[in-house]
């Protein structure tokens, strides 16, 4: 718990902009969150590892990997990848969903794990607002004939995916955006002193 709620001040001190903003759905808020930010971060990206495999451990079956939609998922998935194996196991693969598949040579969707055909996964991706590319990233792994157990997210916006999203599978967040933006003024914008990865 003491990564989470380090996880949480590296968010809210990096990834909130406070404003007026359009967001990729085309909804309108007054608060921006790139969680890339953090993420892509040397600790931020330590303390989200550690974070998604601590709820990843609670999960029957176990996963064998992890993945989800390029690009919100990839930091994610390799941090995880990597720590899981620091820690001695169990060892969690990860793979990338393509937003359309590669034009040449094996022209799929999914990179990375490969698997067997009903092994259990988790798709990760960094904020959940309509959850269009979880759902996207679930079809695929599907298709590809994983067994999708869960989607997690660092953080939920609140604003319908989780809903969506839990018509197909179990939905988890690290936080809710709520949480976070308690936390952060009105007033605030992201830190523009503080060093880029």
């Amino acid at each position: 718990m003491q990564n989470r709620a380090r996880l949480k001040h590296i968010l809210c001190e990096k990834s909130i902009k406070r404003g007026d903003f359009t967001l990729a759905s085309g909804r309108k808020s007054d608060y921006y969150m790139d969680a890339r930010l953090t993420t892509l971060d040397a600790e931020g990206a330590y303390c989200v590892g550690l974070a998604v495999l601590d709820i990843l451990k609670t999960f029957t079956p176990y996963p064998k990997a992890i993945g989800g939609l390029t690009m919100g998922a990839d930091p994610i998935v390799a941090v995880v990848a990597a720590l899981s194996h620091q820690q001695g196991g169990p060892h969690i693969s990860g793979f990338l969903v393509r937003k359309e598949p590669k034009k040449h040579g094996t022209q799929q969707f999914i990179e990375g794990y490969q698997g067997q055909p009903g092994d259990p996964v988790v798709i990760v991706d960094d904020v959940c607002t309509t959850g269009g590319s979880t759902i996207k990233a679930i079809e695929q792994a599907r298709a590809s004939g994983l067994n999708v157990i869960a989607a997690l997210y660092i953080v939920d916006r609140e604003e319908g995916g989780r809903e969506a999203i839990e018509k197909l599978c179990p939905f988890y967040a690290l936080f809710t955006a709520q949480e976070l933006l308690e936390v952060v003024p009105k007033n605030s914008e992201i830190n523009n002193s503080v060093d880029r990865v």
